[in-house]
């Protein structure tokens, strides 16, 4: 049954096209729907989705290849009676969304914030010149052609298209209207900052949609539009090369400018299109055939070029039509610029033709037509201008018109990650929002890799301030972090002769995991860290006996319902408890255990010292000593562990950030795999659940990639940073995460503080080098030079 027009107060939006015109009645849709679809002619219905950009350019050429083939089988699948357009808009992302985005709402750390706001001003004026985001839009219109034809089948239609684009790695979701609006809105307004909101009491008001969406006035004139106080002009693509090239449409929009770019393509059906060129070659054979007759009675026997390359050209395209692979397409596109005045749109359509000249493409003005050619550019999926403006292209060069090029990363809610190398914008980042959030810092020493992560770990303090900071600091660096004057945490440090006390026998009673209990969790554990004080796996009797003491020894606090932090036991009790047994496996694990109770490894045997209160804490395992650091990384792991529980509860996100995170995988342990490697195999596999980021820093990238379960983690995890590489260590990464040539390329420079991050499906070639100068790099800073210039010797330079 065909879809029927909805009575005015049954569509969500309405508005019919009037004589005379408003403003409001030349944006060309007449109602819209709460289920996306607009109606935008008589019967003709348009669905609108949104895809995402690729990093075209920074692909292997054979991923270029594929691309470019995946592209032309979804343009050969377009069924011949829906109209299908893409629209690429600039988007520029001016000053004040980034200061939004990246100056802390709070003013918080004394003299650091101020550097650090001075900083982020350095990058927002960068990026202000940089390639604007860009807006991409798919439509689809259709009109029923008879009765039993269902607009409905454009949803059908988008699940296909949505399986080809997934197909070329890109996500693509459907607009509701509220959202098409926003960019339409966008598009009258090129240059109001003013954000776009819909009244929620917009009809108790009286008001009218278009009301929002429309500029105060249009004028068309003879090449431009007046709209509101800027200039529009619309242009489309005349003529073609032959020999089309992938650039042409990302070289129209990869700036700043306020651009945007309508392709409109329509599949011809191959019978139609058989006919059609059958019919030009008879033309063109009898425009032959009568020149010959006329040169045979003149007495020449020559035929103009023209016509026998004509002929040569059409018998080829019949040829290639044959073929299954190859399909005839109506395609038309138009080009939109706006500026503030007549003297700016000048220069920016002469810069467009120059682009255009460079790939042989010829633009022309449409002249009196502009009203048509701006309805033409909106993404409602129907070219106003019919086959004037088009042309016939086959399948490969259809392609060819590929609409990717480079992505933008802008992303409010997530923090300053540098400056793209490609496009120069803001890199920001919310981590939190892929598939898992943990990450690896990868880079040899001395590539900028340790002033990376404190840049971070800063971006984290000043943007989520309620979140907890964890780090795991195997060489004592972190802690001037937290110095007098600096941010504001706590220094725990872990080390034979240190005052330090952790209670590994600290719980929360109510933490169930795998249907086991809290106390059987724990006991788990500690069996654990004792195998690992034995130096040799536990035997089923010992474990037993283990299991039994442990138990008993929580007997007294579990009876209190764990709110008696009095009879919460210590590894002193465990100790006592096994020299209380009878069986010969207590008195060896006893003595085991006496090493870490009264001997000079007591960090672990009393009740917990230490003050955790504070959001930022600075876990320094440097002096922790050989002996004591294979015990010692468990239980700090246990630690963090529960840290994380604890502040899930509370609805506190935690991040941890460890460095050398190879010394998870050889602590001195001669399993063949660490356990605390295999304790942090456990915590990237389920600390997002608990609300979690976890990070792991290393130069020792061949010693992560020889454990198969650091290799799987490295793989599996969805943010990573590679900082410039030594060649060796290139190659390994590059076979990992299939980096291309020109991927590559960015880790040869020799740069610190560039590289790239890969985030989810993401390649980001980024740089974050900040300034030598101020507060924030005088903390974060570990080159000798300077610390010895500051601390020490003065010649140094």
């Amino acid at each position: 049954m065909i879809f029927q027009k909805k009575k005015n107060n049954d569509s969500l939006f309405s508005g019919g096209m009037q004589i005379p015109k408003t403003a409001q009645d030349t944006i060309p849709f007449w109602e819209c729907y709460e289920n996306g679809l607009f109606l935008v002619g008589k019967e003709r219905y348009t669905l609108i989705f949104a895809f995402e950009n690729l990093d075209y350019s920074l692909l292997r050429e054979t991923e270029q290849q594929d691309t470019y083939e995946g592209y032309q089988k979804l343009l050969n699948a377009l069924p011949t009676d829906i109209s299908y357009q893409e629209f690429i808009m600039n988007s520029s992302i001016n000053a004040d969304k980034l200061r939004k985005a990246m100056i802390p709402n709070e003013r918080r750390y004394g003299e650091l914030y101020d550097d650090y706001c001075g900083i982020l001003e350095e990058n927002i004026k960068k990026s202000e010149q940089a390639c604007a985001k860009k807006i991409m839009l798919v439509a689809l219109s259709y009109q029923p052609q008879t009765k039993i034809d269902n607009v409905n089948v454009l949803f059908k239609y988008f699940r296909e298209l949505q399986t080809f684009f997934n197909n070329l790695g890109v996500e693509v979701r459907q607009l509701m209207p509220e959202e098409v609006f926003k960019i339409v809105h966008e598009y009258y307004h090129p240059f109001d900052e003013i954000e776009f909101l819909l009244p929620s009491n917009l009809y108790a008001r009286g008001g009218r949609l278009k009301d929002y969406i429309a500029p105060s006035m249009f004028a068309f004139k003879g090449k431009e539009v007046e709209v509101g106080a800027s200039l529009t002009r619309i242009m489309y693509v005349h003529r073609y090369d032959r020999e089309l090239d992938d650039g042409f449409i990302s070289e129209l929009l990869d700036n700043n400018f306020k651009i945007a770019v309508s392709k409109h393509v329509v599949r011809v059906d191959k019978s139609d299109a058989l006919e059609k060129v059958r019919k030009e070659i008879f033309n063109v054979q009898g425009q032959i055939q009568t020149r010959m007759e006329n040169n045979h009675k003149k007495g020449g026997n020559f035929v103009p070029f023209r016509l026998t390359d004509k002929l040569k050209e059409l018998e080829e395209l019949q040829q290639r039509l044959a073929g299954s692979n190859i399909e005839l397409f109506e395609v038309a596109i138009f080009i939109s610029l706006s500026a503030e005045t007549k003297e700016e749109l000048e220069e920016l359509t002469k810069h467009i033709r120059t682009k255009a000249t460079k790939h042989q493409v010829t633009i022309n003005y449409l002249t009196r037509q502009q009203e048509k050619g701006m309805n033409s550019v909106l993404p409602f999926g129907v070219n106003h201008l019919g086959n004037a403006v088009s042309t016939y292209l086959l399948t490969d060069a259809a392609g060819i018109l590929i609409p990717f090029s480079y992505r933008t990363y802008f992303n409010d809610s997530g923090v300053f990650y540098g400056i793209n190398k490609v496009t120069n914008s803001a890199i920001i980042l919310d981590r939190t929002e892929e598939m898992n959030s943990n990450g690896f810092v990868l880079g040899p020493s001395g590539s900028g890799k340790s002033v990376f992560v404190k840049l971070e770990l800063t971006d984290v303090l000043f943007k989520y301030p309620d979140d907890e900071i964890i780090v795991i600091d195997p060489d004592n660096e972190y802690g001037a972090l937290i110095q007098e004057e600096n941010f504001d945490g706590e220094t725990l440090k872990l080390s034979p002769n240190s005052p330090t006390k952790y209670n590994i026998f600290d719980i929360d009673l109510s933490y169930t995991e795998d249907g086991r209990d809290a106390v059987a969790i724990k006991s788990e554990f500690i069996m654990t860290v004792i195998e690992t004080m034995k130096g040799n796996p536990l035997t089923s009797e010992e474990k037993s006996v283990l299991d039994r003491c442990i138990h008993t020894a929580y007997r007294d606090f579990q009876i209190t319902g764990g709110t008696d932090k009095d009879k919460l036991p210590t590894l002193t009790t465990l100790y006592n408890l096994l020299r209380s047994q009878n069986e010969t496996e207590a008195t060896q694990l006893a003595l085991i255990l006496e090493l870490y109770v009264t001997g000079s490894l007591r960090n672990f045997a009393d009740k917990t010292n230490i003050n955790i209160n504070k959001k930022f804490l600075v876990i320094d395992i440097f002096d922790m000593g050989e002996q004591l650091r294979p015990v010692g990384l468990q239980i700090v792991l246990e630690f963090v562990w529960q840290r994380v529980i604890e502040n899930k509860k509370r609805g506190i996100r935690t991040w941890l950030w460890c460095d050398e995170f190879s010394i998870m995988f050889n602590d001195g342990n001669n399993s063949a795999t660490s356990q605390s490697g295999k304790f942090f195999v456990k915590v990237y596999s389920r600390i997002r659940k608990h609300g979690g980021v976890a990070t792991g820093i290393t130069q020792n990238i061949i010693d992560v990639l020889a454990s198969p379960e650091a290799r799987s983690m490295l793989a599996n995890a969805e943010f990573k940073v590679l900082l410039p590489q030594k060649r060796d260590n290139l190659e390994e990464i590059s076979k990992l995460f299939e980096l291309s040539p020109s991927q590559e390329a960015f880790l040869k420079t020799g740069e610190k503080g560039t590289g790239l991050i890969i985030c989810g499906k993401k390649i980001i070639p980024f740089d974050k080098r900040i300034s030598t100068k101020g507060r924030i790099y005088e903390t974060i800073s570990t080159n000798f030079k300077e610390y010895q210039q500051k601390y020490g010797r003065k010649d140094i330079k």
